[in-house]
């Protein structure tokens, strides 16, 4: 999992980014492509997941 800082509306924000390679049709995770590639796998039997959790953000609160 990895930090990345993000701006909107000049608030600096930070999201944590989860990325997830595996298999298709056995669930098998990998570290990464190449670690796949080196065991035989192709790239088109791969899965690539991204999760991106950003705290609760108050977008709307500017009210006169």
């Amino acid at each position: 999992m990895t930090d990345k800082t993000i701006e909107i509306d000049g608030k600096k924000i930070i999201a944590e980014v989860k990325h997830t390679i595996k298999h298709k049709k056995t669930g098998a995770i990998y570290s990464s492509v190449e670690d796949a590639a080196s065991f035989g796998i192709k790239k088109e039997d791969l899965q690539q997941d991204v999760h991106v959790k950003l705290p609760k953000l108050d977008l709307f609160a500017k009210t006169k």
